[in-house]
């Protein structure tokens, strides 16, 4: 192979044009860079033996105006998909997703130097052909008060820059993860101040899988979860399909963390508080990720790494790639406790979290049997879900499937909403009051199947091995409160909380509708604010006494107060009203406004009769959702059915919802009422039949052939309609065998 090298000496340039000499070497077991000694002025670094690239000539203080090209290492190219087939994702491993190649890179011996207006500024450029991502160590990482390293990708920052705030004791720096194959180094300090830079670059790790949380990655990637049943965390209740039960597990969303180590493994975890509830950033996952003292200091953590809108479960986009930001991120930490039977690690993160990251310190539970089970995790590592299962969980060993009350390990039996994949290991799994329970051990559940996970049980890691190296008490209750129980707090801004209010309209005069204020914690200082009322359905004047800009305030300390708005009587049947009120915020004081909204409703309490008015005919097909909501006037306040097929329900918002089993006419009476009287219909159900339905639940089966030589047969299905399993093909093609 032929290699070109320009040495510049003064004003004179010679080209040296050189022919390597071929020779067989043996491949040593791994990868190692090596620094060769070159000619003077000129450096290079060898992989394996072999040259990699010509690295530019360090350019010296007293030559800054002459023009040289940027210092350049360039990697020969590597194969990522024969590095995918070897490391598949898997729960019970971290999930491999680069590959790391040891070099020893430092300002002094790499790099172009360069000076303007005071100024040093080094830039060191690297290039990996085949790399999905890069992610660098530093084994030295200690810089000067003025100085500041970025990262840059197409001449863009990728992530924030990294200052004197980054130095740690360990003396070491894991750089998040970015998007793309090449990657510049630019460090800048102030000239009196170079001398006291340290920085070594010993690790370049090559991404062989797509990461959903690289920087400057928008998703052109193959990290997309497996499956398709997951849940966003952005979700709202109605369109989760969970209910109610979702809203009650927002903070807990926020505590769920995503992190690399060693810039070649993935895991998830949770941020956690301890009896002081004093912020110190303790963060738990499962001791299988790997997570050691040696290497603690790599852990790159990422929060809010999660889908901006909903995707619908059983979507084709809810199993495809998602726009999650990735710019909240903590480097560095040190190993507080680790016990192998629980499957538990505790680590303590070298910084506070930014409370602009808005992390939740999750709560915990060491005691009693949850009744139901949410976990929180990254399918893939890709953007953060929830899954839930509204059944008990077993006490049991890791798994095992068999009842042990003095078991290691939580065994979730099958989700009712959701599932994990590999990359979720770690994620932590939280009972009915909201307080995590345990860690994602791994399991065989996934999208389509009914099958367990196992959480090492956060009660057992308690204790654990009996030293402060082996249990979680001596850092979670160091002062030895014997709490059983603990309840989260948010290392984000204090949110200020407008509660919706309701009240009966009354037929004379006014009432006052209270609205609560609520913070999500205590503040040290006044907080002032103005309130305002805005039309919607209810109108100022007739409905109720309009106000603009009022004064409220909440002392210091404060954690509650109410305002009130006046309710207008009148005996005019009509429908429910509402109007809006919002808090503004006077002042610079550091709190959330986001929620300080509410809907004040005003609930008509003079009846005449209600009308239905349809629909006639609804349409649907055998096994599939049939949703309907009847259209009325009039405030009816009660809903029935008559003459419905089993299974078919009515709410009382009057929402019919029904999974028809069979096909047929169906015809239903619906009734509804107020206190001015009722009214009744009729609503036709034409269900058509289905015919992958009729396939998979006939007697025979079904035999199918993508026209090539790779038929496959289903004798019979027992799935259930109604539940969460559906028949499940991957694309066929000619010659192709797939499954259901």
């Amino acid at each position: 192979m032929k290699r070109r090298f320009l040495v510049r000496s003064g004003s004179l340039i010679i080209l040296f044009v050189s022919t390597a000499l071929l020779f067989r070497v043996l491949e040593p077991p791994s990868p190692i860079f090596l620094h060769r000694e070159a000619g003077a002025g000129e450096t290079s670094i060898a992989f394996g033996g072999r040259d990699a690239s010509p690295v530019a000539p360090v350019v010296a203080p007293g030559d800054l105006n002459r023009s040289a090209p940027v210092g350049r290492l360039e990697l020969p190219p590597f194969s990522a998909e024969e590095l995918l087939v070897a490391h598949p994702p898997r729960k019970g491993a971290p999930l491999r997703f680069a590959e790391a190649l040891p070099v020893k890179i430092t300002p002094l011996s790499h790099g172009r130097w360069e000076s303007r207006g005071g100024r040093a500024r080094w830039t060191f450029r690297i290039e990996a052909p085949g790399a999905r991502n890069l992610n660098l160590g530093f084994s030295r990482f200690r810089l000067p008060g003025s100085a500041r390293l970025e990262l840059r990708a197409g001449d863009e920052l990728q992530v924030r820059p990294f200052t004197a705030a980054d130095n740690d004791v360990h003396g070491e720096l894991w750089t998040p993860v970015v998007a793309g194959a090449e990657l510049e180094l630019l460090l800048e300090v102030a000239q009196e101040e170079r001398s006291q830079v340290q920085l070594q670059l010993a690790s370049i790790n090559r991404g062989f899988r797509p990461l959903r949380f690289a920087a400057g990655y928008w998703k052109i990637g193959n990290s997309a979860p497996e499956g398709n049943c997951h849940i966003d965390v952005v979700c709202s209740a109605t369109e989760s399909g969970v209910g109610p039960a979702l809203d009650q597990y927002r903070d807990q969303i926020r505590a769920a963390g995503v992190y690399t180590l060693n810039g070649e493994d993935t895991c998830s975890g949770s941020a956690v508080n301890n009896a002081r509830n004093d912020g110190t950033p303790y963060f738990i996952t499962a001791d299988h990720c790997g997570v050691r003292s040696s290497n603690a200091a790599s852990m790159v953590v990422y929060w809010n790494h999660e889908n901006l809108s909903c995707r619908t479960p059983g979507s084709g986009q809810n199993g495809g790639d998602g726009n999650g930001p990735i710019n909240n991120f903590n480097s560095g930490a040190a190993v507080r406790a680790t016990y192998r039977a629980s499957d538990m690690t505790l680590v303590e993160l070298d910084d506070p979290i930014d409370s602009d990251h808005e992390v939740f310190l999750a709560g915990w539970s060491r005691t009693g049997t949850p009744e139901m089970a949410v976990s929180v995790h990254f399918p893939n590592t890709s953007e953060k879900r929830i899954s839930f299962d509204f059944d008990p969980l077993r006490s049991t060993n890791d798994y095992s499937t068999g009842s042990n009350p003095d078991g290691t390990h939580w065994m979730v039996i099958d989700w009712d909403h959701g599932s994990t994949e590999g990359g979720s290991s770690g994620s932590p799994i939280y009972d009915q009051n909201g307080r995590m329970v345990g860690q994602l051990s791994g399991g065989d559940a996934a999208c389509g199947n009914d099958e367990a996970d196992w959480y090492g049980k956060f009660s057992r890691g308690w204790e654990g091995g009996g030293a402060p190296g082996s249990r979680l008490r001596d850092w979670l209750d160091p002062d030895e409160t014997g709490s059983v129980t603990l309840d989260g707090i948010s290392m984000g801004l204090a949110r200020v909380i407008v509660a919706d209010a309701e009240i009966l309209e009354g037929d004379t005069g006014r009432k006052n509708l209270e609205f609560t204020v609520s913070l999500s914690e205590a503040v040290g200082r006044r907080l002032n604010f103005t309130y305002s009322t805005e039309n919607d359905s209810a109108v100022a004047g007739s409905d109720y006494v309009a106000v603009s800009n009022a004064d409220f305030f909440l002392a210091a300390g404060q954690l509650t107060k109410t305002f009130s708005i006046s309710i207008e009587g009148d005996t005019t049947p009509e429908e429910n009203e509402r109007f809006r009120v919002a808090l503004s915020l006077q002042g610079d004081a550091a709190v959330n406004v986001s929620d300080a909204q509410a809907w004040g409703t005003i609930t008509n309490d003079d009846f005449i009769g209600p009308i239905l008015a349809g629909p006639a005919v609804v349409n649907g097909r055998v096994g599939e959702d049939v949703v309907v909501s009847v259209v009325v006037e009039n405030t009816p306040t009660a809903f029935s059915l008559s003459g419905a097929p089993p299974g078919m329900e009515i709410d009382g918002q009057g929402v019919i919802s029904w999974i028809p089993p069979v096909s047929g006419d169906f015809e239903v009476t619906v009734t509804i009422a107020n206190e001015g009287g009722s009214a009744e219909g009729r609503i036709s159900f034409t269900i058509l039949p289905n015919s992958l339905d009729q396939a998979l639940d006939s007697p025979g089966g079904i035999e199918l052939s993508s026209g090539g030589a790779a038929p496959f047969r289903l004798d019979s299905s027992s799935d259930s309609r109604r539940g969460s399993n559906r028949a499940q093909s991957g694309a066929i093609g000619d010659n192709s065998a797939s499954w259901l």
